[in-house]
Parts: C-alpha cells; structure tokens; sequence
C-alpha cells in the first residue's frame, strides 16, 4: 500500500490499520530505515508499579486461588478467617 507524505510530514492511515483518533503508537524506525508503527497502551506514571513482572505474576497466581470469597463483617470475622487460613500458602 502506498502511502504519501504531505508537506507537513503527515500521513494518512488508513481505516484498514484498525487505528482510531487518540490512539498512541509508537514509531520504530528499522536499521534498513523502514518505519514500523506499533499500537501502545499508556500507563499512568503512578501505576507503573503494578506492570512489573513480580507483580504481575503476584495478581496472576492470586487469581488462581481456589479459596472462594467470602465477605466480611467485622473485624473479629476477618482474625477468625486470618487464624483459619494461616500457613495454608
């Protein structure tokens, strides 16, 4: 597909790129000067701490959990639970 660049230096994508107005991509440019664009999701500085990979695999193995939930009331049921459930990891 070609592409052509307007004096501004700007392209248009076409609809067929699946990009939409306020996508963020990020452009790589290839050492054989080829330029890859490649769709980024942003994630806000405060958050970045949840994305590492120990963190990541901490919520991974939680959510394999085969504990069920349970909803508590007091502070009494939660040390009852706390005492029941200790060393169970």
């Amino acid at each position: 597909m070609l592409l052509h660049i307007d004096s501004r230096k700007r392209i248009t994508i076409p609809n067929d790129a699946n990009l939409r107005p306020g996508d963020t991509v990020e452009l790589e440019i290839l050492p054989d000067g080829r330029l890859v664009l490649v769709p980024v999701a942003t994630i806000p500085k405060h958050q970045l701490w949840a994305w590492t990979p120990e963190n990541r695999k901490v919520v991974s193995d939680s959510l394999k959990d085969p504990r069920p939930s349970i909803v508590l009331e007091s502070k009494e049921e939660a040390e009852a639970l706390a005492k029941r459930w200790d060393g169970e990891d």
